[in-house]
């Protein structure tokens, strides 16, 4: 499965214009994200090739989603500052968007996680990371 996120994904989420730099960068990111987000969380090619009547089925939209993810929080704060600020102002970064990297957040990868079912219709609840 190639990567299904593409620079127009991100160019739609980030909700302005892409500089010229953003241009040529994020589809480099978007590659980095790619191979993160299939270290973190394994078996997604597999699973978005399922039928989606199977318990194990991940679309391929919600992968895409956690890609464009990964990379905006990159693009919106490239250098990984974590606050600035002048003579009259100082502002902070939220501390999600501070680290610069680009990496694949709990809740991103909790998202992705195949949902088991048990014998008798209960549901398992993952509580540990795996």
């Amino acid at each position: 499965m190639d990567n299904p996120a593409k620079l127009s994904d991100v160019e739609n989420s980030i909700e302005r214009p892409l500089t010229d730099d953003e241009t040529r960068v994020i589809p480099s990111w978007l590659d980095r994200a790619w191979r993160e987000l299939n270290r973190v969380v394994p078996g997604i090619p597999q699973r978005t090739a399922l039928d989606p009547s199977n318990d194990q089925y991940l679309p391929t939209a919600d992968v895409r989603d956690v890609v464009v993810a990964m990379v905006e929080r990159k693009v919106r704060n490239p250098d990984g500052r974590r606050s600035w600020g002048g003579d009259d102002f100082t502002e902070q970064i939220d501390s999600s968007m501070s680290s610069g990297q680009l990496y694949v957040s709990e809740t991103e990868r909790a998202s992705l996680l195949p949902r088991f079912a048990a014998p008798g219709g209960f549901y398992s609840i993952p509580l540990a990371a795996r």
